[in-house]
């Protein structure tokens, strides 16, 4: 279907965003799981990095690719599409999108680096009062810093930088008008400048839906702190079917699902006891 022009949309939207994007994951379970365990893997191999700025930016690129893929598997799930991996993979288009966003980012943070700082030192001091951490390691040598290894005590830290560079990411977008830029490049991939000026638009006809989902973004941090980094590493697949869900609300006129999905091989699923 071609994208529509965005439309006014209730202004409790935002709670069905959030509750069908689960449902649209949990639709196909193992489906989902797999990818994210894909996802997870590529996580894992950029946390490895020794290069503490291009494991960073890493994250930047690899959230971004990640609400993606999600995107697309949403809406392949959705609207009966088949789920091959060829039909989910991102595109070399989907790859520049995510290189450019990873790079505003990191130019961001980079920017405010002054400012930053205090927080890591402070995080620094905190897990190692706590006793997650030490300076040293058992056997006399400097130990490498909280951030650069894989767990700290109960904290998942993959779990919670994957976490707040969504975050980012999701702000990001958020702050220059662009949250509905992602599914739509994904879905249509219309030329970039008319597609921000578009995604732009949907805003002043939907402020009380937006700053809905504002609120649960400024709100994610401080859930992924509670979790100990856990509900990081859910956080991504979520993010990109709950963007799908938006999306198709406020640009595609369907606030509901369009039915089940079709199975890996392109068979639509049927009921046990048919053909």
């Amino acid at each position: 279907m071609p994208a529509l022009g965005p439309r006014q949309v209730e202004p409790d939207a935002w709670q069905h965003w959030l509750k069908e994007g689960g449902t649209l994951l949990w639709r196909r379970p193992g489906l989902s799981l797999k990818w994210a365990v894909v996802s997870l893997f590529l996580f894992y191999m950029s946390h490895r990095m020794s290069w503490p700025e291009l494991r960073y930016a890493s994250h930047f690129f690899l959230v971004a690719l990640g609400m993606m893929l999600f995107v697309q598997l949403s809406s392949a799930v959705d609207n009966r599409r088949p789920t091959g991996w060829r039909n989910l993979v991102p595109t070399n288009r989907d790859a520049l999108l995510a290189l450019g966003l990873a790079a505003a980012l990191f130019a961001i943070l980079t920017a405010f680096t002054g400012v930053l700082s205090p927080v890591a030192d402070a995080f620094h001091q905190a897990v190692e009062g706590l006793g997650f951490w030490s300076p040293v390691t058992a056997e006399g040598l400097p130990a490498d810093a909280p951030l650069e290894q894989l767990l700290l005590g109960p904290v998942i830290v993959p779990g919670g930088t994957v976490g707040l560079a969504l975050v980012a990411t999701l702000a990001l977008l958020l702050a220059f008008g662009q949250l509905f830029l992602l599914p739509m490049m994904v879905l249509h991939q219309p030329p970039l400048p008319p597609a921000m000026v578009m995604s732009a638009r949907a805003y002043p006809l939907n402020p009380a839906p937006i700053m809905g989902l504002s609120g649960v973004i400024m709100l994610a941090p401080a859930l992924v702190v509670a979790s100990l980094g856990w509900v990081g590493l859910i956080m991504v697949p979520y993010a990109g079917s709950v963007l799908y869900v938006a999306y198709r609300d406020v640009f595609l006129g369907e606030a509901e699902a369009a039915g089940e999905s079709l199975d890996d091989d392109g068979a639509e699923e049927v009921p046990d006891g048919y053909p």
